[in-house]
């Protein structure tokens, strides 16, 4: 008889702490500031944080990120973070085990474009994935982050006058609390890849799909695992010393997975600031020169603050980027940008020229009209010695008819193929 057997002591479930750090770009036309946010968060009835909690929150901040983005980029002050509040979410029927509460910061770049991120903090219950899946479907109606974003839409619209989001990404964060991981991806190897996707077909993968998904694991650490998709990211650590888990220790994510998120930011950031640049060129091309100097010179104001934006971090962080830039979108949207701003300069270009030709057109008629006018003048006075009125008769006539065929001519020249 072939085929492996379980032994009976094996537990049949694993049981994990599972999180989930939602993240929604969208786009504000100008940078927020903290007391807007504060009297929008109030008018939204999100609880505030209190003293401690905020004191956790942004040491373990203020050290992450030092790592992770170094002191240059954070003292160049692009991104603000602003802590906003916490929703209380009503308990899904029929599923106890689902976050009750919600963490909400904001995080505001020069550029306007702001990311959302709201962290939902877990519970011990057994590892199921196909729950979770369904969970961080944004298009069920009580799923996480639909029943997030309704109590955040009000607040968006009334910071940054638009009812929806951009994009919307989770990132799930699993810690085992008994088990190495290695018991995990020998179990449900397919069922990571598939919370990777967020997919919720039951048909089985293709074992060479699950190998090529787990493949490309972030983590440089014995027992974790870190992925990302295009639909959703992963964090799993096993319990390989058997030690209690991070996870419980507080309300916030777990350190070991905030340099994950924290690249997970900046990426979608990066995003939204190109997007808002593209839209800006595509939406509106002013028909005057002044007008696209000015616009040409507001985008590159805006890339100069997107290069403040890209990230250049760790070793790790550097091979998210890389995968997320291409997962994203975020290569071609900054190729199609600088397509976009080429054409804003050629048209500048054009218009330039069309408004030389214009005055090269019209001094050329002022002045050969003027001169036949002197020349006829001239020919006036020495046959009508006396007569004024007849000179200037001649004079403007003569003026006004070359005007005229010098008109004609210099057209149908210029509009000669």
């Amino acid at each position: 008889m072939t085929g492996t057997t379980t032994s009976p002591s094996a537990p049949t479930t694993l049981q994990a702490v599972a999180g989930f750090a939602l993240l929604f770009t969208v786009s504000f036309d100008r940078r927020v500031r903290p007391i807007e946010a504060g009297a929008a968060a109030q008018a939204a009835a999100l609880k505030p944080f209190s003293a401690d909690e905020l004191a956790a929150y942004q040491a373990l901040r203020d050290e992450t990120e030092l790592h992770v983005l170094g002191s240059a980029f954070i003292e160049a002050g692009r991104l603000t973070h602003l802590p906003i509040g916490r929703i209380a979410l009503e308990p899904l029927t029929g599923d106890p085990q689902a976050p009750t509460a919600a963490d909400v910061h904001l995080f505001t770049h020069v550029s306007g474009a702001a990311l959302w991120e709201v962290w939902l903090p877990g519970q011990p219950q057994d590892f199921d994935a196909q729950r979770w899946v369904a969970w961080l479907d944004e298009q069920a109606e009580s799923s996480l982050p639909s029943r997030v974003w309704r109590a955040l839409q009000p607040l968006n619209k009334a910071i940054g006058g638009s009812d929806a989001y951009r994009q919307y990404l989770p990132c799930s964060v699993v810690r085992l609390l008994d088990q190495a991981l290695a018991a995990l991806t020998e179990r449900h190897a397919a069922d990571i890849v598939g919370l990777l996707w967020r997919d919720r077909s039951t048909r089985t993968l293709k074992p060479e799909v699950i190998d090529a998904e787990l493949e490309r694991d972030y983590c440089a650490r014995e027992g974790g695992i870190t992925l990302l998709g295009r639909r959703a990211a992963l964090d799993i650590h096993g319990n390989e010393d058997n030690a209690a888990p991070e996870a419980l220790a507080s309300g916030l994510p777990p350190r070991s997975a905030v340099p994950y998120l924290i690249t997970l930011e900046l990426l979608l950031v990066e995003r939204a600031v190109l997007l808002q640049l593209y839209e800006r060129l595509s939406l509106s091309t002013p028909a005057s020169i002044e007008g696209l100097l000015e616009l040409k010179q507001q985008v590159s104001d805006g890339l100069e603050e997107y290069y403040g934006a890209t990230l250049a971090v760790t070793r790790f962080g550097d091979a998210v980027a890389e995968d997320g830039e291409r997962l994203f979108g975020i290569v071609e949207l900054y190729d199609a940008l600088m397509d976009r701003l080429e054409t804003v300069s050629f048209a500048l270009t054009t218009r330039y020229q069309q408004r030389m030709t214009q005055m090269q057109f019209w001094l050329t008629v002022v002045f050969g009209s003027t001169e036949i006018g002197f020349i006829a003048a001239s020919i006036a006075t020495w046959y009508y010695r006396s007569e004024l009125g007849s000179v200037l008769a001649w004079t403007v006539g003569a003026t006004l008819v070359s005007a005229g065929v010098l008109v004609a001519l210099l057209r149908r020249r210029i509009e000669k193929p």
